[in-house]
């Protein structure tokens, strides 16, 4: 994916599907309506909505606060000013988390800073966060006092986060000593997320996208709409608050819908296996992951 086309990917959202969703997006078949029932970080439905394979895209997801989010930095309404965000200790994210009530700056704040976007764990460990931070501060306002405090100077002619980000990655490149290009790009994920987060910001109101935040079984959901499906897959529900997998199933014997798609590790029942995915890609990722599948629904 270009960098000029990463605000495709939506929400940095445990679950996000942006590695996978233009291929997940060439497979589903074309009709009027695409209807994204789990919507989450909301690459789906952006890549649906710019693909020009439906006339409309019905982004939904249960958690209105990340819903509203993602139509507000879309919409630029409210704005934003994300450079507001570049730097949070971890005492001030877990006031946040803990103190504050929930909003949609709130989740901004949670969805950006927390480890894997779990929305509950601070991003770094206690041995890693004070040179993180040390590094934003130079980069931003110079004011470490330390050698550091250079990268000030070698990035203030850039106004965005990503054109911070891009001149910090080559201050790195130059000037320390450092085994590859990779160990490079690990650095500041908080900053990598705020740059997608300011291409959203930048675009024009996308066209034939509705906005939705209700429980899936309460859809509206006719026989000519294209339904997608990333629910929490089987084993993970207790990390989405709960999830009823059998109630799920339930509901796609039920649904109207000809063209079902669900994307899932395991292989459900009444599916058939339409595209293997294959591993997702997390430098944050332990052990050994499934390949994730793009199931079709049979009935």
């Amino acid at each position: 994916m270009k960098q000029s086309e990463k605000w495709k990917r939506g929400l940095p959202y445990v679950g996000n599907k942006g590695q996978k969703a233009e291929k997940i997006i060439d497979i589903l078949p074309a009709g009027n309506r695409l209807i994204d029932v789990f919507g989450g970080g909301g690459s789906i439905s952006l890549t649906a909505a710019c693909s020009g394979k439906w006339n409309e895209v019905v982004y939904n997801d249960r958690r209105k606060t990340i819903v509203n989010l993602l139509k507000a930095l879309i919409e630029d309404n409210p704005h934003f000013d994300l450079m507001k965000y570049v730097y949070m200790d971890r005492e001030t994210f877990y006031n946040w988390r803990d103190s504050m009530p929930d909003s949609i700056e709130r989740t901004l704040v949670l969805t950006v800073w927390s480890f894997s976007n779990n929305l509950h764990d601070y991003l770094w460990g206690n041995k890693i966060e004070k040179e993180k931070l040390q590094l934003t501060r130079a980069i931003f306002w110079g004011d470490t006092e330390t050698k550091l405090d250079g990268l000030y100077s070698y990035a203030k002619n850039e106004t965005s986060i990503a054109g911070k980000y891009r001149m910090f990655h080559k201050w790195r490149l130059e000037k320390m000593n450092i085994r590859s290009r990779y160990d490079v790009l690990q650095q500041l994920q908080q900053l990598q997320q705020l740059q997608q987060l300011q291409q959203l910001e930048q675009l024009e109101k996308l066209q034939h996208l509705e906005f939705l935040t209700l429980d899936y079984r309460s859809l509206k959901i006719g026989p000519e709409d294209v339904v997608y499906c990333d629910p929490p897959y089987i084993g993970t529900g207790e990390n989405y608050g709960g999830f009823d997998n059998e109630s799920f199933q339930r509901w796609l014997a039920n649904c109207q819908a000809k063209q079902i798609y669900i994307s899932e590790y395991t292989q459900l029942p009444h599916t058939e296996v339409a595209f293997i995915l294959g591993k997702k890609q997390s430098f944050q990722s332990k052990g050994k992951r499934p390949d994730e599948l793009l199931l079709k629904y049979v009935k």
